[in-house]
């Protein structure tokens, strides 16, 4: 299914001018070389007409658009983010505004684009990560150079070239390389469930077995959710919600999939669906009591008292760290990364997916990746871990079968050994 409400880049409004939902004016033609340009207009549909017939003039003799060969990194990154990153999702503009002015700017400002070389990102990546950056994080912040650099090869006429297409592997970010992503490792994802009260008991289940992304799980609707053959149940997921509340189509086109779900969790959703205050095809899967969609702030929040609250078989804490005390009696910090947030739920659905033998396809659709590549960019490590966990216990399977079947036979030899111990031992068996 489309998207809904889809929004054009620009409208046409006469021969030649075009208009951006930001009321912007664009002129588009074709310069002397017969390839498309736009420029943007500072001013209404008189100054739009002015510069087009200024243009068309220009070509008419057969002149060529003159690039500007002096251009400064700070003014093309300034027109870049008044005119093209104006236009993206809020939260696309603030990562892009966050790049140009925190790690950019300071840098480049007053470089001619001409003059910045591959050298000199090469030598961005390495600060940034001397800076404490994540591999993903220098990733980001090198397609906003690489971005940039494209704007003004299309928009301003630059006819440089690009220092980021002559970087060498060896010298761009590897994101694969970061940390091991924070999983739900044992049972823990289970404990947690069983601890959930209320909507997160289905909020939470339908994370698990979808993997799909927080903002999506709180744009959901009833009228996505198919319950009438609860054999053949599935999900649409269309829509998202931003973290101010607001709900909005899904960035991408490959973000947009239907899911199939298990009867199980279907009976789930239809419990839930008969619980719920508001069941009308647009009303929100998981609501407030004023029907608007949960924030994700509230759900971090209830995920982690959920957490607080997960025991394992013996009643233990399945979260120690999150009891822990410090001399003054006050919970203990808890470190970014050492207990599963609700991105993990989608960590912890590839991992197992992998380790079942899923195709890196199937994946990435299940979580909405634009294609296999950006999975496997992503989840290269735990897809490498996987295999090679698979061959390593096939082979040992091959060379020692026959010992470990010999071993599994338990017979007492220790006079420290219990009767327990023994009969556990067979049982595992």
């Amino acid at each position: 299914m489309s998207k809904l409400n889809a929004t054009a880049r620009r409208v046409r409004v006469e021969r030649n001018i075009y208009r951006r939902p930001t009321g912007v004016f664009e002129v588009g033609f074709k310069d002397g070389a017969g390839v498309q340009r736009w420029r943007t207009v500072k001013g209404g549909i008189t100054a739009a007409r002015s510069l087009r017939d200024e243009l068309l003039a220009a070509r008419g003799r057969g002149e060529r658009v003159a690039p500007n060969p002096r251009l400064r990194f700070g003014e093309a990154s300034e027109r870049w983010l008044a005119e093209y990153v104006v236009d993206l999702r809020e939260a696309t503009r603030d990562l892009y505004r966050n790049a140009v002015e925190r790690h950019l700017l300071p840098r480049y400002a007053t470089r001619r684009l001409d003059a910045i070389t591959p050298d000199d990102l090469a030598r961005l990546v390495r600060e940034l990560r001397s800076e404490g950056l994540s591999e993903s994080s220098a990733q980001n912040v090198l397609g906003v150079v690489n971005r940039l650099y494209r704007y003004t090869k299309r928009r301003l006429g630059w006819a440089g070239t690009n220092p980021v297409s002559d970087m060498l592997p060896s010298e761009r970010p590897k994101p694969s390389q970061t940390a091991r992503r924070c999983v739900f490792e044992g049972k823990e994802l289970e404990q947690v469930i069983t601890a959930a009260r209320g909507v997160w008991r289905p909020y939470l289940i339908l994370a698990a077995v979808t993997g799909a992304r927080l903002s999506e799980l709180c744009g959901l609707t009833w009228e996505c959710v198919h319950l009438d053959d609860l054999e053949d149940a599935e999900i649409e997921f269309l829509w998202q919600v931003d973290r101010r509340g607001r709900r909005r189509p899904s960035k991408k086109d490959s973000s947009v999939r239907t899911v199939p779900i298990p009867r199980e969790l279907a009976v789930i959703l239809a419990k839930h669906k008969l619980a719920s205050r508001d069941s009308e095809p647009d009303a929100y899967v998981f609501a407030t009591s004023t029907g608007r969609p949960l924030s994700q702030r509230n759900v971090g929040r209830a995920l982690r008292a959920t957490q607080r609250r997960a025991v394992d078989d013996d009643e233990r804490p399945t979260f120690p760290i999150l009891h822990e005390r410090d001399e003054h009696d006050r919970p203990v910090p808890i470190p970014r990364g050492v207990l599963p947030s609700m991105h993990s739920f989608r960590h912890t659905v590839a991992s197992r997916a992998f380790l079942a033998g899923e195709s890196m396809d199937e994946v990435a659709f299940m979580l909405g990746h634009a294609n296999a590549n950006v999975t496997r960019t992503v989840y290269l490590r735990e897809l490498n871990d996987a295999r090679r966990r698979a061959m390593r216990r096939s082979k040992m399977v091959g060379e020692y079968g026959a010992a470990l079947e010999a071993a599994a036979v338990v017979t007492p030899t220790s006079s420290h050994s219990t009767g327990a111990e023994v009969r556990q031992l067979r049982k595992a068996s």
